[in-house]
């Protein structure tokens, strides 16, 4: 609540109330007499009857009524204008026109002259004073007190109806907010609910994963196993087994390209030296160990002297082995399909 706001509106009741008040005291409107007003230069009838001819009411009935104060001060003004208003509503005021007699102080005259010249001129009093011989402390003023009574009403109750309409239309937006939450809130809920079901499946999921996580787990490691007990087995049988598996040891395979022959100084021709020996050895020896089947496998196909297959596989790589030959031994003449003659001596 801004402080500013509530005292300049508490200063605009205490103005517009002061209407509905006087009229009361007044003996609803009938009953005046010569005590000042709250203006310097207008006695209480004066401001009270200007006040509801000159439309000064009206204006604080709209000043009250501004969208500065709705329906801030609902509360407010419905505690000062309602206990007015009830008493308004219980007063049985005469009805019909009366010239209502109303004085003021002559020795006051020049105080209230131009108020009581435009009251004159506005038709609110009669019997204006023509000049200074004729200065009188009695006028007369026209009025209905019940028709005062119900002007009175009137603008209460249209200052009450606003601050209720606003009460009323800040209930309705309020009311509209709230439904526009509660379906946001069911959206969400929606949502929130779609969200836990996707997360429950995926949780199942999950849970079914880490199963058969666990299954595949649980077989590898009895695979791992089996292995194990196959590769020890293996070991424990080759201890005793034959020993014509592949030859890794590349010095071992020389011993054994000795023993058969290979090695022998009688068999090579002279013009290849032993540099060029010991390249073509190491040739042959570069590559990897050879597994006992298929040796057996290639020991069968090259001595099968004739056949379609040797006969295929030399069509093919002869041309090779003389190229690494005589790229090895240039000296040396190495004729097609007889160059193991022209390794060995003659």
């Amino acid at each position: 609540m801004d402080l500013q706001d509530f005292k300049r509106l508490n200063s605009l009741l205490n103005d517009y109330t002061w209407y509905g008040w006087t009229f009361l005291q007044t003996g609803m409107g009938l009953e005046w007499d010569a005590m000042p007003g709250r203006d310097y230069f207008a006695t209480r009838w004066m401001e009270f009857f200007r006040g509801i001819n000159d439309g000064t009411y009206h204006r604080l009935a709209g000043a009250i009524t501004d969208t500065a104060y709705l329906p801030r001060f609902r509360e407010e003004v419905r505690t000062r204008l309602a206990p007015l208003l009830a008493e308004l509503e219980a007063a049985t005021p005469e009805r019909g026109m009366r010239k209502i007699r109303v004085r003021i102080d002559v020795d006051k005259f020049r105080r209230y002259e131009t108020g009581l010249k435009q009251m004159s001129s506005d038709n609110i009093i009669f019997d204006m004073i023509q000049d200074d011989d004729d200065i009188r402390d009695t006028y007369f003023i026209d009025g209905d007190p019940d028709q005062i009574r119900s002007y009175l009403i009137q603008g209460i109750r249209g200052v009450l109806d606003q601050y209720n309409s606003a009460e009323r239309e800040r209930i309705r937006e309020l009311e509209n907010a709230l439904k526009e939450m509660e379906i946001a809130m069911v959206e969400r809920n929606m949502l929130l609910a779609v969200k836990q079901t996707q997360q429950q499946d995926l949780a199942l999921k999950v849970n079914e994963q880490q199963a058969e996580i666990a299954t595949l787990a649980e077989r590898n490691r009895a695979l791992e196993e089996i292995l194990t007990k196959y590769q020890q087995e293996e070991e424990a049988d080759g201890a005793g087994a034959d020993q014509s598996g592949p030859i890794k040891d590349g010095k071992l395979r020389m011993y054994y390209l000795y023993k058969l022959g290979f090695l022998d100084n009688a068999i090579w021709n002279d013009q290849i030296k032993y540099g060029q020996r010991a390249i073509i050895l190491r040739k042959i020896l570069g590559g990897g160990p050879i597994e006992q089947g298929t040796a057996l496998r290639y020991y069968k196909l090259f001595n099968s002297m004739g056949s379609t297959e040797l006969r295929s596989y030399e069509a093919d790589n002869e041309h090779k082995v003389l190229d690494y030959l005589k790229s090895i031994c240039p000296g040396v003449k190495f004729t097609k399909g007889k160059f193991v003659n022209s390794i060995r001596k003659a």
